[in-house]
């Protein structure tokens, strides 16, 4: 299953101007700070609105069979130092109402994949945790695509 998403990540503790209260970002996955970068025990986590370009299909995946189809498919994860961290996905959560899914085993990783359900300000997610497959180097061009946040508040 390919859900043809592609975006650049930034810190979710980013600065833009314009924004407020560290309103996620759009044309851009963020990471969730505290947890750990790709490739280090723990879990990475990463989210992104419900929108389309964004984690939109994810979404859409998810509301056919509790995402059923996702389960086995490939997300590919490049950090800055030059590495493609390839991961399957094992688990769709759907109404999540916190970050249970991010534990794991001491010395094991993860990523965790999240974006909104409903309407902005509500508090069920979609999660989605995946399990590394793969570590491949790649260039660093490849590996750091220039991210363009935009604001993007409620309205």
């Amino acid at each position: 299953m390919s859900l043809n998403v592609d975006l650049p990540v930034v810190s979710g503790t980013l600065v833009v101007p314009g924004n407020r209260d560290f309103y996620p970002l759009c044309d851009v996955a963020m990471y969730l700070d505290g947890f750990v970068a790709p490739g280090v025990p723990g879990t990475t986590y990463l989210y992104a609105h419900a929108q389309q370009g964004m984690f939109l299909p994810l979404l859409r995946a998810s509301e056919v069979d509790d995402g059923a189809a996702m389960i086995g498919a490939m997300v590919e994860v490049f950090s800055a130092d030059g590495k493609l961290h390839a991961y399957e996905i094992e688990r769709v959560k759907r109404h999540s109402t916190d970050l249970s899914i991010a534990v794991v085993e001491p010395g094991q990783h993860q990523l965790v994949l999240q974006t909104s359900e409903g309407p902005t300000g509500t508090i069920p997610k979609l999660q989605i945790a995946a399990r590394p497959v793969s570590v491949a180097d790649v260039s660093l061009d490849e590996a750091r695509p220039v991210a363009r946040p935009r604001v993007c508040l409620p309205g």
